[in-house]
């Protein structure tokens, strides 16, 4: 069943009047036309050929922004395929670090910088702890995914972590037996240190108010945040191992709000459900007005061409085919074609209506003037 309501109508209804009254990136801009676009006359349409009956099938084009969520389904089932076959028979942590809200200008205005140290601080704090003897001892796996939402869509820069639960520690593969790969309070604090650390480093590089502009001022804003508990969480691992799958596939292809918590849109106002974490995660609704939910969404689009999931550790990408078949060999539980097969979601292949074949030529056309002749 197609959402009542989408991102797209709100751009539609009210972006115009937004964009003469606010100003936007060259990012938020192209996001903004993008989703606006999206499987309209205005990005062209494409047309299918059945290559065994000749049956033509025509469609708009798709924006396939990585902001859009109407684009994010397919791109989702392809990388989680791909990423399954590197999956092991393991368990997995998932890990969230998240930053203090005191940080919140600077990120706004140094995003790429600020996400760079976030993604750097964390996967260090990670691999550092689980190679400690006192913990795991080995190297691990990471997969870091970059969210910078809460349930409301206020700015809100974190981390999601899926860590093997076992590493490789000279020619040897080492299991976490225990429900946590090192203490949470452990991790909380080397990331905390780690970070600001970077981030002081990097003082010359920032766009900063005149308050913090000089060396001196900025050590003193960050001072307190030293003492501050930054909340880090660690979930044990849960279920079988494919489970894995659907961790990753909850968090890597996710935008800051689905079309269908989007509830009512009416009179300048937009309605959207929300999980409140605070009140044993009751789901509730929140009435703002069409402009704020439209900034709030805007908050959220990433500096052009930057990555916001990457691999550490056992799974960079450098040595990670390798890595990976060498922790299967120790583990001697290889996980054969079958299980990938069995634990991966199917992507969707059209079939043509009329023969149900899957062999199609595709023809792009960007002039839609041509349809009245269709």
């Amino acid at each position: 069943m197609t959402n009542r309501y989408t991102i797209q109508d709100i751009f539609l209804k009210y972006g115009d009047e937004y964009i003469k009254n606010h100003n936007l990136s060259k990012e938020q801009f192209k996001v903004f036309n993008a989703i606006r676009n999206c499987g309209t006359k205005e990005l062209g349409y494409h047309i299918c050929t059945c290559e065994d009956c000749g049956e033509e099938y025509f469609g708009f084009n798709s924006c396939r922004n990585r902001h859009c969520p109407m684009c994010q389904n397919y791109a989702r089932e392809k990388w989680i395929q791909k990423e399954s076959s590197y999956l092991l028979d393991s368990r997995y942590f998932h890990i969230v670090t998240t930053v203090p809200y005191e940080l919140n200008e600077i990120f706004l205005y140094n995003q790429k910088i600020c996400y760079d140290i976030l993604f750097k601080a964390n996967s260090e704090s990670i691999l550092q702890l689980a190679n400690d003897p006192k913990w795991l001892g080995a190297k691990v796996g990471i997969t870091s995914i970059l969210h910078t939402w809460g349930q409301t869509m206020e700015f809100h820069p974190h981390i999601h972590s899926i860590v093997t639960g076992g590493g490789l520690k000279n020619n040897h593969w080492i299991s976490c037996n225990k429900d946590y790969l090192f203490k949470v309070q452990v991790l909380s604090s080397l990331f905390r240190k780690k970070f600001l650390s970077y981030l002081k480093h990097e003082h010359s590089n920032l766009v900063l108010n005149n308050k913090l502009k000089d060396m001196k001022s900025f050590n003193k804003f960050l001072e307190p945040l030293y003492n501050k508990t930054w909340i880090t969480f660690i979930e044990p691992p849960k279920g079988k191992t494919e489970n894995v799958i659907e961790y990753v596939g909850r968090y890597s292809f996710r935008v800051a709000i689905s079309n269908k918590r989007i509830k009512n849109i009416e009179n300048g106002k937009v309605t959207f459900e929300y999980k409140d974490y605070k009140d044993n995660s009751k789901i509730k609704l929140m009435t703002i007005t069409a402009f704020e939910f439209i900034r709030r969404f805007l908050l959220h689009v990433l500096p052009d061409r930057f990555t916001k999931i990457k691999h550490y550790g056992l799974l960079a990408n450098r040595n990670k085919k390798n890595n990976i078949r060498f922790c299967r060999f120790l583990i001697s539980k290889i996980i054969t074609n079958e299980f990938i097969s069995s634990t991966s979601r199917k992507v969707h292949i059209f079939k043509c209506k009329k023969c149900g074949s899957t062999n199609f030529t595709y023809s792009f056309n960007y002039d839609i003037h041509r349809l009245c002749y269709l």
